[in-house]
């Protein structure tokens, strides 16, 4: 349900509701006993990993080489996750790496079995062959105990002496472990930052496939970059950009590496060839620079962090509480420079109490108000297919802009002219007699009707909406338009905020400054936000670092 209104030149709009390969390897077999303690009389003569994974690749003896297949596994951790997240997926059993061999049904199963003992707890100390052995035989689907096992050992963070008396009994039971076991027993050293038995998966798996997959790479290269042979995660970097796109993890991971031990032109490198494969840095990597750049006299690496305060801007970016004072800090420990910077809250008309500047207008210039309006009809109008649902709630949402004697046309649907229990038309009487009424078909983009009136009714009509535009935003094809869109959202969109138990509705009208980072040279000016929580294109914060140069 769309509605705007118009008082002469200016006017009100608004929005209401939208809604297996074997062989013997002498060196392989002494890596094993090293890994997992197995007495020398004990060692196996040969044995294999048994994985599909479309990027792990056995070794070619031959000396050919294999192309990987084009379909990536696509076991990666989201950016920003804290390693207590990723502990949970393998956990859960969600890290699994399916046999080719199994029918789809059997797999399926396999993994609804998994999440049955998530609560299985392992023992407290290393067992013996023969207690293992015990446990398994009484364990409710043995086919998938050790699986289900090392999942819980992850979970609760097991001694590692623990997880390699259970993989010495597999690979003395079966002759080899498995993938997918090494997996979730790579998991759980780098969750307690083991770097020689990373180290010591890492040649294992490397002397079996001559290319890993995605999961693998993220763990080595976490749990590499973390120890004092963080350099290696950047050998591994290299290695990953051979045979698929790294991921951000990856990046992040080398990056923070390489700024605790304040290489910092080979984090902004590494930093710039990221955003050149269009991954979008997590706040925490960006935080990062700014922690352990702290007192550096370096005038590039400075036009770096200032580059990332831009970054922030024209993404619209805004940081957290503890990334802002990483931010203030550094700004207060340039050597040579007397910044200091204070928390405040900018005044509605857009004037800092601390320093007195004036912030720039939300307005758009008449040049970008003319190119973002035809954007828009033609990037999202001509192209939308973006449906939302209506809300009975538009009585009062009327009903209160009416008292301000404002003219309102309302972009409604067909369907509301029928007598229901949504759509009493006695109210719908109400309502036209207050506000003029325009009715769609019933299939119509409703959201699409709402750009277009309110950017054809002028620069200064305003729009009321509980939708956060991000689709028609996506559809608009170069980053200056994308910018200019969001500016002029901040500045038009009125929040619709109904209050407890929907008995009143509440209006925060739309800002009259730029809510973006700022600065003037001497000036910075930052809005922050008290949490990690996401916050939409439209819910901007209200609380601002300002920093000034003395």
């Amino acid at each position: 349900m769309l509605f705007f209104s118009q008082t002469g030149q200016q006017g009100m709009q608004a929005l209401i509701g939208k809604c297996c390969i074997f062989w013997p390897v002498l060196r392989y077999q002494q890596l094993f006993a090293v890994s997992f303690n197995i007495p020398s009389t004990q060692k196996v003569s040969c044995f294999s990993f048994m994985t599909s994974s479309s990027t792990a690749l056995p070794v070619d003896s031959k000396g050919t080489d294999a192309s990987p297949n084009k379909k990536r596994s696509e076991i990666e951790y989201k950016g920003g996750a804290g390693w207590d997240e990723e502990s949970k997926k393998i956990s859960e059993g969600k890290l699994h790496f399916s046999s080719s061999g199994a029918p789809k049904k059997r797999l399926v199963s396999q993994v609804l079995s998994r999440h049955k003992f998530t609560k299985v707890q392992p023992p407290e100390k290393p067992l013996q062959a023969d207690e293992w052995n015990r446990l398994r035989g009484n364990f409710q689907s043995p086919e998938i105990f050790e699986d289900v096992m090392l999942n819980s050992m992850v979970r609760c963070n097991s001694p590692i002496d623990v997880a390699k008396s259970l993989l010495t009994y597999v690979a003395k039971s079966d002759g080899d472990v498995g993938y997918n076991l090494l997996i979730k027993y790579l998991a759980l050293c780098v969750q307690q930052q083991k770097t020689a038995e990373i180290r010591d998966v890492y040649d294992i798996m490397k002397m079996r496939f001559k290319i890993l997959e995605s999961g693998a790479y993220n763990l080595l290269i976490r749990g590499l970059s973390n120890s004092d042979q963080w350099r290696m995660a950047l050998t591994l970097l290299e290695e990953v950009k051979k045979v698929m796109t790294p991921s951000r993890t990856n990046y992040e991971s080398c990056i923070k590496a390489a700024s605790r031990h304040q290489e910092m032109n080979l984090a902004c490198e590494l930093y710039h060839e990221m955003l050149a494969k269009d991954l979008v840095p997590t706040l925490d990597v960006l935080q990062a620079f700014f922690d352990f750049s702290r007192g550096m006299k370096d005038a590039e690496l400075k036009k770096e962090l200032f580059g990332i305060l831009l970054y922030l801007r024209e993404n619209q970016v805004y940081p957290h509480r503890t990334f802002m004072r990483s931010i203030k800090l550094w700004f207060e420990s340039i050597p040579g420079e007397t910044w200091r910077g204070h928390l405040t809250n900018i005044k509605d008309s857009g004037q800092c109490p601390v320093c007195d500047h004036q912030l720039e207008d939300s307005d758009l210039t008449e040049e970008e108000y003319n190119n973002l309006r035809e954007r828009i009809i033609t990037d999202v109008i001509h192209g939308s297919d973006t449906f939302r649902k209506t809300s009975p709630q538009l009585f009062h949402a009327v009903n209160c802009l009416a008292k301000e004697n404002v003219r309102l046309l309302v972009l409604g649907r067909k369907h509301m002219l029928i007598n229901s229990s949504n759509w009493k038309q006695d109210i719908m009487k109400q309502m036209q007699r207050k506000a003029d009424f325009f009715f769609a078909e019933n299939i119509s983009e409703d959201d699409a009707f709402l750009l277009y009136a309110t950017l054809r009714s002028g620069k200064h009509c305003k729009f009321v909406t509980r939708d956060f535009l991000r689709d028609h935003k996506a559809c608009l094809s170069d980053s200056l338009t994308r910018h200019l869109f969001r500016k002029w959202q901040r500045g038009h969109q009125i929040v619709f905020s109904p209050a407890a138990e929907g008995k009143y509705i509440n209006f925060l009208p739309a800002f009259n400054y730029d809510c973006v980072v700022q600065t003037t040279g001497d000036t910075w000016h930052i809005p922050y936000k008290d949490t990690f929580e996401e916050r939409y294109s439209y819910q901007v914060p209200r609380k601002w670092l300002c920093l000034q140069q003395k």
